[in-house]
């Protein structure tokens, strides 16, 4: 359950750790306002994410980057809502026969230990009501299991401890994604809204579909912006490290649309490199939006909300919504706040939507009946 906060007061800060590299936010709640107070990022050396590098090398330099975050930014306490990503966790979508929440608990934990390979204990196991099914002439309840191993756990935990961090929560990564996007649906009509979440990140693409405030399918896909990267290197003949500079190069940090078509020579180079690695991706996001249509009867997004360092791409948001069929936009997870006092790192004009777990993690402790769901551009108070 979410905490609520006083007046005033900061909750603790929200730590992403991804494949690309560090970001840390802070929330500040005043009555019905959300402020992010203090922000802070870090990349990667280029070699680090070009290449399959070490565990424990990533885990320094992300424990360095924090200290020194820690030092030069403007962060209050050391408590942290930080999360295990989604290729650290295994989900799993089961059906069950209809019971009392009180039933409901040990029917799932005995689930987990027969599904998993791993022994699982209730401190690392949380599940989902995704909502009724129907499975021949039965009605059935879909449950989503999400588990930790003792290890990732660990693991986890040793990291904080070298950030001398102190750990508020550990949550899954795709619900901290979610997260950020369920403080819009406020009204009656968003009971039965459909929310589709695709986040495109460096080695996976993450997918959450939740129908109102409730997640029905979370979807880790093997394919991220590495690839897309990889397909442009091959194309066009360069090393990882040029693919890389070129499509950043390129890539406007604004809201690019699906009407932006490709203005130049390189324009049309680096789209065709993508196309066939995007449809792929479309393919399998494809599958999941079909999967929850039939069992879920007909439930079906009027748009696809993209989130990830790739949603920036004006090729990968025109492609995917021409192939999905489905108006594809931008994930903007910190709208509504004000952002003027913070350093983002970025042109506070755009979406901003790298930012999406991060908010989400700093949104946890947060009260969420305070949430303005009024959107209006003039609410973003971004300063001149």
């Amino acid at each position: 359950m979410f905490g609520v906060l006083s007046r005033g007061r900061r909750g603790p800060i929200g730590l992403d750790v991804g494949s690309e590299g560090v970001k840390m936010l802070q929330l500040e709640q005043n009555g019905g306002k959300l402020s992010v107070t203090t922000a802070a990022r870090w990349s990667f050396p280029p070699q680090v994410t070009a290449e399959a590098s070490d565990r424990r090398l990533r885990r320094r330099l992300a424990a360095q980057a924090v200290a020194e975050m820690l030092k030069s930014g403007h962060f209050r306490g050391r408590r942290v809502v930080s999360c295990l990503r989604a290729d650290e966790l295994a989900i799993k979508n089961i059906r069950l026969p209809q019971m009392p929440a009180s039933d409901l608990a040990s029917a799932v934990s005995w689930e987990a230990r027969e599904r998993f390979g791993f022994e699982v204990s209730p401190d690392r196991l949380h599940y989902l009501r995704a909502g009724e099914v129907r499975q021949g002439a039965e009605s059935r309840d879909e449950i989503i299991l999400i588990a930790a191993s003792e290890d990732s756990v660990r693991e986890h935990l040793d990291m904080l401890s070298e950030m001398h961090l102190k750990p508020a929560h550990v949550d899954a990564e795709p619900v901290a994604l979610f997260r950020a996007y369920q403080r819009c649906l406020r009204r009656a009509e968003d009971e039965s809204a459909v929310t589709v979440v695709a986040d495109i990140g460096l080695e996976a693409t993450k997918v959450i579909v939740a129908r109102g405030t409730d997640i029905v399918l979370i979807k880790l896909i093997e394919m991220g912006g590495r690839t897309l990267n990889e397909s442009v290197a091959k194309e066009l003949g360069l090393d990882y490290t040029e693919a890389v500079h070129l499509r950043h190069k390129r890539t406007a940090k604004g809201r690019p649309t699906p009407a932006e078509t490709p203005s130049d020579e390189v324009e049309w180079s680096v789209f065709d490199s993508v196309r066939g690695e995007v449809e792929s991706l479309a393919r399998e996001i494809s599958l999941c939006l079909r999967y929850c249509a039939v069992t879920f009867r007909g439930l079906r997004p009027s748009e696809i909300t993209l989130t990830g360092g790739e949603a920036y791409d004006p090729a990968v948001v025109r492609l995917l919504s021409e192939c999905l069929d489905c108006r594809c936009v931008v994930g903007e997870p910190l709208w509504g706040m004000e952002i003027s006092g913070a350093d983002l790192g970025a042109d506070r004009r755009s979406a901003l939507t790298e930012w999406s777990v991060a908010a989400g993690l700093a949104l946890r402790e947060l009260d969420p009946k305070v949430y303005s769901r009024k959107r209006v551009d003039e609410e973003r108070r971004v300063s001149a």
